[in-house]
């Protein structure tokens, strides 16, 4: 796991640069906005400094206003984008695991998402081609019932589901990320920034 520990790190790493480069725009543009605003407010100014004043100090409080306001939307769109390709490299990484460890991760969330009944569970194609031999049997020694392997591959590319009698249980990686995606983004963001 201290391949994707790295990875992590240097997604992490490669985020905060893009953040930072972002970020240094995005207070450039904002320096930009406010020496236009004061370069205006001294135009009106040079006409009649007493009638202006008041109009002065207001065109620099939008113009500084404005300008924070759109560095605080670029800062947070940089930010939801960064998050999203973490999360998106994250998943596209959990999905090519070296097979050892990859099936290694599928005892574990069979172990954690089983139930203690008898059912059926499905892998897609790419998964089934690769199974390890007597998989069935390690995958009932931490399942919590009997499971037997579906004779159709499932409409997935990563993971697995779990049926039990009508009721099916979607653990594919895909379904997993989306169903936990708040969760990731916080932790990312948190992580990050």
């Amino acid at each position: 796991m201290a391949g994707i520990d790295n990875m992590i790190r240097q997604i992490e790493d490669e985020a905060k640069a893009v953040c930072d480069d972002v970020t240094s725009k995005a207070r450039a543009k904002a320096e930009a906005i406010v020496a236009d605003a004061k370069a205006e407010a001294e135009r009106i100014a040079a006409g009649s400094k007493r009638k202006t004043a008041a109009k002065v100090a207001d065109i620099e409080k939008r113009g500084e206003s404005s300008a924070a306001l759109e560095e605080r939307k670029v800062a947070l769109y940089t930010k939801q984008s960064i998050i999203g390709d973490m999360l998106n490299k994250g998943l596209a990484t959990a999905k090519n695991l070296p097979d050892d460890e990859y099936f290694e991760l599928i005892l574990k969330m069979i172990a954690k998402n089983s139930q203690p009944n008898d059912g059926v569970i499905s892998f897609g194609q790419k998964d089934l081609d690769r199974l390890p031999q007597n998989f069935i049997a390690k995958i009932n020694s931490v399942s919590k019932g009997k499971l037997t392997l579906s004779d159709k591959a499932a409409a997935i590319d990563a993971g697995f589901i779990l049926s039990y009698g009508g009721i099916e249980e979607n653990c594919s990686f895909d379904a997993i990320f989306m169903s936990e995606a708040d969760n990731l983004s916080d932790r990312a963001g948190k992580l990050l920034f």
